[in-house]
């Protein structure tokens, strides 16, 4: 769970902006990213994504999978800002 908290401070700090695996993995983990990192780190947003998506209404916010590169979170801040 702090690992999901720790990956949704990173998306939303880098708002708009497509995160490696790599740059995701080694500010989360804290060390080079190996094996099957890209499964570890997409496990983290698939459950990151349930949780923030059972608070916020649709649409408010997206956590875009750009294939074989990363992650980007891409947020409504009106929507946001009224919930």
């Amino acid at each position: 769970m702090a690992k999901e908290y720790d990956l949704l401070c990173l998306l939303a700090a880098n708002k708009g902006r497509v995160l490696t695996y790599d740059q995701i993995y080694q500010k989360i983990w804290k060390e080079e990213a190996f094996g099957n990192a890209n499964n570890a780190i997409a496990c983290h947003v698939h459950n990151l994504r349930e949780k923030v998506g059972r608070l916020l209404p649709e649409g408010c916010f997206v956590i875009r999978c750009v294939r074989e590169v990363g992650y980007c979170f891409e947020a409504d801040s009106e929507c946001i800002a009224t919930t």
